[in-house]
C-alpha cells in the first residue's frame, strides 16, 4: 500500500450519467456552488438516448466524455478515473444534489495517508409515493448519524477516492453494469490494506422517484449482485429454493417485521408485491441463461 501524502489543493469530480436529463442540471449546479470548488468536473455520458449530453455541453465548466454505447456503471466509473487529471477523484450520482460543503467535507480526511476513500451521507429528498418511502426505509444509502472507520463499503452515490488506490485495486469491475461495483471496489481496497471512512456531514440530496415496479427491480438487482455465484450460474432448482428459503423466509419476512415494528403500515403492500416479484425475476434470469428451454417465451433481458 502506498503511503505518500497527497496534495489536497485540487480535485476532480465525475458524474456517471445514463439517460439523466431530468436531474443532471441540478447535480452540476450543486457542484458549481461548492465552498471548496472542484478543479475539474466531468460528465461521463454512458450512451444516453435522451438530452443528457446536450445538457452537460451547456456548461463551460464541464468536460463531457461520451461512450458510444451504454457500457454500464463499472465502465463509466473507470472512464471517470482514467480521464480525471487529479489524484483525488470524487463521484456524484446524476440524480443527487450536493450541499455546498460536500467536497470540503470529503477532502479534509485525506491528510491521513492510509485513507483511500471517504463517503458522505445521502438524504432521500423525494417522499411523495409509497415506493419512495419504501426506498428510504429499505434501501438507505448511508450508514447513519455517526462517523465510521472502515464501514462495510462506501456507497457509490457520493464519495471521493485516491486515483492511485483505485488503480492499485484493479479499478472497477466492468461486468457490474447497474450496481454492486461500490461494494466490490471497497472490498478490494480493504484487502490491499487501505482504510475507508464514512462521514455523515458531507451530504447529498437524492432526487430519484420510483414506482412499485421500479423500486422492486432495483432492490432485486441489489440482492442479485450481493450473491455473485447465484447471479453468474443460476439453476432452476436454485430459483425454487431461493423463492422459499431466501425470498420468503428472509427477505419478505424481514421486510414485514421491519415495517410492522416501525408502524410503516403503508409499505406492507410493497412488501407483499416483493414476494411475487423477486421469484419472477429469478425465473427470468434462469430463462436468459437457458434460451433453448421449451418454456423460454419471454424476453431474456434481465
Amino acid at each position: 500500500m502506498t503511503k505518500d501524502l497527497t496534495t489536497v489543493d485540487k480535485m476532480s469530480v465525475y458524474i456517471p450519467a445514463y439517460n439523466s436529463a431530468e436531474f443532471l442540471s441540478r447535480a452540476i449546479d450543486g457542484l458549481l456552488a461548492q465552498t471548496f470548488p472542484a478543479d475539474e468536473i466531468l460528465v461521463i455520458d454512458d450512451g444516453s438516448r435522451d438530452a443528457t449530453a446536450e445538457i452537460a455541453a451547456r456548461y463551460t465548466a464541464v468536460a463531457l466524455v461520451r461512450h458510444p454505447h451504454n457500457s454500464g456503471l463499472g465502465t463509466a466509473r473507470n472512464t471517470g478515473f482514467r480521464t480525471a487529471r487529479n489524484e483525488l477523484v470524487a463521484s456524484l450520482d446524476a440524480d443527487c444534489v450536493p450541499d455546498p460543503g460536500w467536497l470540503a467535507g470529503l477532502v479534509r480526511h485525506f491528510d491521513d495517508p492510509k485513507v483511500a476513500g471517504v463517503g458522505g451521507r445521502l438524504i432521500e429528498g423525494n417522499q411523495r409515493t409509497v415506493a419512495d418511502r419504501w426506498r428510504r426505509a429499505h434501501m438507505a444509502q448511508e450508514w447513519g448519524d455517526q462517523p465510521l472507520h472502515n464501514p462495510s463499503f462506501l456507497f457509490g452515490c457520493n464519495n471521493m477516492f485516491r486515483k492511485s488506490a483505485v488503480r492499485e485495486a484493479g479499478g472497477y469491475d466492468e461486468s457490474m453494469r447497474t450496481n454492486g461495483e461500490d461494494t466490490d471496489i471497497s472490498r478490494r481496497l480493504r484487502e490491499k490494506g487501505w482504510d475507508l471512512l464514512y462521514d455523515p456531514e458531507p451530504r447529498v440530496v437524492h432526487l430519484r422517484h420510483d414506482t412499485t415496479r421500479s423500486i422492486l427491480d432495483t432492490y432485486w438487482r441489489w440482492w442479485r449482485f450481493g450473491v455473485r455465484a447465484y447471479a453468474n450460474g443460476v439453476r432452476l432448482r436454485s430459483v425454487l429454493g431461493h423463492a422459499l428459503f431466501v425470498h420468503f423466509r428472509h427477505t419478505f419476512l424481514d421486510l414485514v417485521r421491519s415495517d410492522l415494528n416501525a408502524r410503516r403500515f403503508d409499505l406492507l403492500g410493497v412488501d407483499l408485491a416483493a414476494l411475487g416479484y423477486f421469484p419472477y425475476r429469478d425465473f427470468r434470469l434462469w430463462l436468459a441463461a437457458h434460451p433453448k428451454s421449451p418454456s423460454h417465451r419471454v424476453s431474456s433481458e434481465v
